[in-house]
């Protein structure tokens, strides 16, 4: 009589789920899916310290390997993944991440799908392509924590393109700005033209900080708290207006820290991940190319924020509406960051 056999890869399959149960926070919920043909096997809601249930949900397809052989530099890679697989990936609206199984020693690696597709790791039209995984991003405390952080820049991807997008096209402003502002009384306000320039380079300073630097900043509501502070210090009115006292405050505070981001962000779309950022915002990454932000340098603090040029400056807002070309010959020099 003839029976059903249970093959190795249903074995290995089921094993491998098993070790990510065990691997994967217990506080998290593993949701199985039963069509896994379409490329994802899992999703999972990531639960914080707290018990939130909060929606945080991560598809995850699950692969697995006899063993996982790492190079010297700790990659390794995972052939023959489907490119229509890709495209299912691509097309989901939570971060897909794909997690490799050591079956030897029931190690879990993973890798992000929409982080590795934007630094050009898929770019290609073979019927196949492979995946790349780190050493480093594991299932261990401190791999998972990446993970949880990976997740959360997915997540808020559509925030942290804009701000890249709109920080760049606005950069030329900072400089006029920052002189501008230094320039007037303490006790003057601002008018309400100047806190709004001042206020959206703040928020996409903030978004690019915490996500592409990885840092803490204050939010925007402790500095209008702030600006009440000082008008009650100095007797005047309280209005929802800035005095430059905060504004330079508020300068002092994030300009060092949002050039950083911006030239991080300017090495993203026009080197790491060029090809990503052409397709999506073209007329951007074609300016950068014709033409580049030449005070992406150190000279941009002698001339903006030390005011060393003043000779040259009498005017800075001026410089919101000019194009420089006294560069043009040195380009290839004054873009290297």
């Amino acid at each position: 009589m003839d029976f059903p056999k249970r093959i190795k890869t249903h074995i290995s399959e089921s094993r491998s789920f098993d070790i990510v149960s065990k691997s994967l926070p217990d506080e998290w919920i593993i949701r199985e899916i039963t069509e896994r043909d379409y490329g994802i096997d899992l999703y999972v809601e990531i639960i914080g310290d707290n018990g939130l249930v909060t929606g945080d949900l991560v598809a995850l397809q699950v692969k697995s390997t006899k063993a996982v052989h790492f190079n010297g530099k700790g990659k390794s890679t995972l052939s023959g993944i489907k490119r229509t697989t890709l495209n299912y990936w691509i097309g989901l609206p939570v971060p897909v991440f794909v997690l490799l199984v050591d079956l030897s020693d029931e190690k879990v690696y993973w890798c992000n799908i929409d982080s590795d597709r934007r630094l050009g790791y898929y770019k290609g039209d073979t019927f196949t392509f492979s995946l790349k995984f780190n050493l480093q991003q594991d299932a261990s405390k401190t791999g998972i924590n990446l993970f949880i952080l990976t997740y959360i820049r997915e997540k808020r991807w559509p925030d942290i393109e804009n701000s890249i997008e709109k920080s760049l096209m606005s950069y030329n402003n900072l400089g006029p700005l920052m002189l501008m502002c230094s320039r007037q009384n303490s006790s003057e306000i601002c008018t309400t033209t100047i806190q709004y320039l001042l206020i959206q380079h703040y928020e996409y300073y903030t978004t690019l900080s915490r996500y592409l630097l990885c840092k803490k900043p204050k939010y925007l509501p402790e500095w209008y708290e702030r600006n009440l502070q000082i008008h009650e210090e100095s007797g005047a009115n309280p209005t929802l207006n800035f005095s430059y006292q905060l504004v330079k405050e508020m300068l002092d505070y994030f300009i060092g820290d949002y050039r950083d981001c911006i030239i991080c962000a300017y090495e993203m779309v026009t080197n790491s991940q060029r090809d990503y950022f052409f397709s999506r915002m073209p007329y951007l990454s074609i300016h950068l190319k014709l033409r580049p932000h030449t005070f992406l340098l150190e000279d941009w603090y002698a001339r903006y924020y030390y005011d060393e040029y003043e000779d040259e400056t009498q005017h800075p807002e001026k410089l919101f509406f000019d194009d420089f070309s006294e560069f043009d010959d040195i380009l290839e020099e004054t873009v290297k960051t």
